[in-house]
This record gives structure tokens, sequence and C-alpha cells, in this order.
């Protein structure tokens, strides 16, 4: 049988999840926009974790402040444009290819 952690334990715990930014989900009634603009902070994501480098590295490849670059792995993307995320994924991909899917 398992016991349930002490109080110190789930304080600990606590502690360590209110630290940081959290990532931004895609709402239920996401616009087409939204969801583009979701599935290429996405590409950002999957970049950092493949390279294993750190948000200040990949800001400084792309040439933005680190601030801009956690909006953008965190999914906080409402004061970027899909053209201006496309730009900066031109700079750490080799070639970006966008493919449009109607439903």
């Amino acid at each position: 049988m398992t016991n349930f952690p002490s109080n110190d334990e789930l304080e600990k715990v606590r502690n360590r999840l209110n630290k940081g930014v959290a990532s931004k989900p895609l709402p239920e009634n996401a616009t087409a926009i939204e969801k583009t603009k979701y599935k290429l902070c996405e590409k950002f994501v999957i970049y950092k974790n493949k390279k294993k480098i750190t948000q200040r590295a990949m800001a400084e490849i792309i040439g933005i402040d680190e601030s801009s670059m956690s909006k953008i792995l965190h999914y906080n993307f409402d004061e970027f444009t899909s053209d201006r995320l496309i730009k900066y994924l031109s700079m750490i991909y080799d070639e970006v290819d966008l493919s449009v899917m109607v439903a």
C-alpha cells in the first residue's frame, strides 16, 4: 500500500510547480489562426528539445530577446503574427514547408 505524501513533500512539489511560466493550452473554440500559431510554436518546442539547448541559446540564434522566446515556447503567441513566427522558424530550420488543410 502506498502512503500519501507528507505535508512537507506536498509543499515542495507545489513550490516547484509554481515556478516559471505555464504553457498556454489551445482553447476548444480556437480560430484557424490560433491553431496555426499553436502548431508553429510547437515546432520551436520540438527543435529546443531535440537540440537540447536553452531558451537563451535559442533566442540568440533567432535574434530575439529571451522573454519573447519564452512566450513562443509556452504558446503565448497573441503578440506574434503568423508570418513573424514563420520568419523565426526559418532561422532555425533549413527548410520550412507549410501545408494548408481544409476540413
